[in-house]
């Protein structure tokens, strides 16, 4: 089924909550840009919608043993308040390391899932869900030069808050370390209060500043046909990752619905703040700001079978089919 899609860059100045926090370091890594890569998707299918596997990938994760790899991937655990409710987003969750219930792999695929569920963290906050959030934190940097290609299928069910996404691997503040998101979605699959249905639209973002509240970011829009959606069919993120550029693609588009540079307003009113390494974090949250706080916990899976949805449980689970990255020069 070949997709039409359409896109929309939006420019947004909001505070919100998140991020990473901590002492900065001094590990970044600047490489001249005197030579800008030219990206050219490649050609052919690998699953779905998801662009063909390269033969020249640096480092990549294609979730083949049983077990999470945790060479690559640490567990990021509990609600995180430090200011703004759970994660700085009034996150209704508690994050677990149980790869059992939470996050597992099936099939060569890594499966995240929200579970309806009264859960006291690891910060001893009580949630009524649990769900997964891993990264690459002190494992693996993020540089420039580079491509990060991702194939996912995100969830349906309203509150379901899917997110893949990177911060600084120095641990500089947020928001002035900054924050890309390669992808977040909403998992609320109908219209309500004037918005549509959330099933073909994905968006990327980045987050900078200087002191919190002071976050702005810049967000694009990508739109699916209603006959392929992000929640029913896999589809690839690109991101090519260059000093002062940022471009993010969906499957084979050759536009990008999303370019990042110091000389875009508000971005040029800031330090640049994206000429560092980062790490990836793959995660879904439930509830929070993004969707206006809805939750339905009825859309939700009750149990780590998700056995309120036996027909089809990977309907609300974020699927992770591989990942790659590739030094470009």
């Amino acid at each position: 089924m070949m997709p039409l899609f359409k896109f929309i860059i939006i420019i947004t100045l909001v505070s919100c909550g998140g991020g990473g926090g901590g002492p900065s370091g001094s590990n970044n890594v600047v490489i001249p840009n005197n030579n800008p890569y030219l990206y050219v998707p490649p050609s052919g299918k690998s699953r779905d919608n998801c662009i063909s596997r390269s033969a020249s990938n640096t480092w990549s994760e294609d979730f083949n043993d049983i077990e999470l790899d945790n060479s690559k991937w640490s567990f990021d655990e509990g609600c995180n308040n430090n200011g703004g409710g759970c994660n700085g987003n009034n996150e209704y969750q508690n994050y677990t390391s149980n790869d059992k219930d939470n996050l597992f792999i099936e099939d060569g695929v890594l499966k995240i899932q929200a579970i309806n569920e009264v859960n006291t963290g690891s910060d001893n906050v009580t949630q009524n869900y649990t769900s997964a959030k891993i990264m690459t934190k002190d494992k693996f940097p993020i540089e420039h030069n580079s491509r990060v290609s991702i194939c996912f299928r995100v969830p349906e069910g309203t509150g379901l808050w899917p997110a893949l996404w990177m911060l600084p691997f120095d641990n500089s503040p947020w928001p002035s370390g900054g924050e890309i998101d390669l992808i977040e979605a909403k998992g609320r699959a109908y219209s309500v209060d004037g918005s549509p249905s959330q099933s073909n639209i994905v968006s990327s973002a980045v987050h900078f500043g200087t002191q919190w509240p002071d976050n702005k970011y810049i967000v694009g829009e990508f739109y699916s046909s209603n006959e392929n959606t992000f929640q029913n069919y896999f589809h690839s993120v690109t991101m090519i990752f260059q000093e002062d550029k940022i471009d993010l693609y969906i499957d084979d588009e050759v536009t990008p619905h999303l370019t990042v540079n110091p000389t875009i307003y508000p971005l040029n009113q800031y330090t640049y703040p994206f000429n560092r390494q980062f790490y990836l974090i793959m995660n879904v949250a439930v509830g929070g700001n993004f969707d206006g706080g809805r939750v339905e916990a009825s859309e939700i899976c009750i149990d780590a079978e998700c056995s309120n949805f036996e027909a089809n449980p990977d309907k609300k689970r974020l699927l992770i089919d591989w990942i790659e990255y590739e030094k470009l020069r």
